[in-house]
């Protein structure tokens, strides 16, 4: 069962003031002999360290990876004072914690590792551990990929092609992947016969473009939009074939795509249609959805018919996707239906 890590991190470290703000990597290695299971062996942190808020002080964020046989990953965030670094992360099974000096080992550093069992009123493992700069592969794994070669945006969209869930709302070009992605990379990893640690591998994202390609090239993948206008879409044309004035269809007619840029609501309307899309009747079941101001992800079935939909409600116009389908036929469409609500991306700038 793989472990999902809930992690918080502390670190205090001898750093001279900041010379700009750029983020600095922290890819670690390390090995704690003596710890006893549940705690962690060996595990990875791939991280970036930021400026703080004082000269001498900064943030760090990244992933923290359990290497071994039942291997766990999560997400690491603290910040750095002065010489001294502690870092803890929440297992399931307890909190594993390193206190020593992290951030400029240009070798072997000794820290000592804490690990407190959850419902234990013993005393906590104790003992030492070791952390070094990663060079090359990790010892029974690939090298890492490196730092930048893929980032938060190309990532959710290769996990969604590969039909991994991504969470809600866009992500920014540039970005590191987030701990979500993560999350979900490791679980794709996972199902594809991978070591499930959240790790990003240059084997990783070669096999993840490679599928999505392939999808893309069997589906015919069509982009549609105006970027001008502030809006993209897409849609498979060789499974809706189909198509006039921003209605596509399968070539029974069963499956129904429209995506269309309406006019602008105000924010009463907005809240009305919202209101509209999710009230309660009796013959639905199923239903989700997800809002965050503006933006509204949708989806349930109704007399035998599954809908998905996503609206983007913007000063220039309300974009709207609308997918329909027999339930019967969830087999073959299900697979789209994240594909087609995040395909409808729109930015402030929306008219029509």
């Amino acid at each position: 069962m793989r472990t999902v890590l809930a992690a918080g991190l502390a670190l205090a470290c001898a750093l001279p003031a900041w010379a700009d703000d750029a983020p600095r990597p922290l890819r670690l290695i390390g090995e704690a002999p003596s710890a006893k299971a549940p705690a962690p062996n060996r595990f990875v942190i791939d991280a970036t360290v930021s400026k703080g808020d004082g000269d001498f002080e900064s943030e760090l964020s990244g992933w923290f990876a359990v290497l071994g046989e039942t291997p766990g990953s999560g997400s690491v965030d603290g910040s750095c004072v002065e010489k001294r670094c502690t870092l803890s992360v929440d297992l399931d099974g307890g909190k594993f914690a390193l206190v020593g000096d992290l951030l400029e080992a240009a070798g072997a550093t000794p820290v000592r590792f804490t690990f407190k069992e959850d419902y234990s009123e013993g005393p906590p493992q104790q003992g030492a551990a070791t952390l070094q700069p990663i060079a090359g592969a990790i010892p029974g794994l690939e090298p890492l990929a490196p730092i930048g070669a893929i980032d938060e945006a190309e990532l959710d969209e290769l996990l969604m092609w590969n039909h991994q869930s991504t969470g809600f709302g866009s992500v920014d070009k540039g970005d590191p992947p987030s701990s979500f992605q993560r999350d979900a990379l490791a679980t794709w990893q996972a199902a594809n016969g991978r070591p499930a640690t959240g790790l990003i591998f240059a084997s990783d994202i070669a096999a993840l473009r490679a599928a999505a390609a392939a999808d893309r090239t069997k589906a015919r993948w069509t982009v549609l939009g105006a970027p001008a206008k502030g809006w993209s879409a897409g849609y498979p044309a060789a499974l809706l074939p189909a198509a006039s004035a921003g209605v596509f269809a399968s070539a029974d007619g069963k499956a129904r795509l429209e995506v269309s840029v309406d006019p602008p609501l105000t924010d009463e309307g907005w809240d009305k249609l919202v209101d509209q899309l999710t009230e309660d009747r009796d013959t639905i079941s199923g239903r989700s959805y997800t809002r965050v101001n503006d933006d509204m992800e949708l989806r349930f079935v109704e007399k035998g018919v599954v809908t998905v939909a996503a609206y983007h409600s913007r000063k220039g116009g309300l974009a709207r996707l609308v997918f329909t389908y027999p339930q019967a036929d969830e087999e073959t469409w299900a697979l789209w239906e994240t594909i087609l609500q995040r395909a409808l991306v729109v930015t402030d700038d929306l008219s029509r």
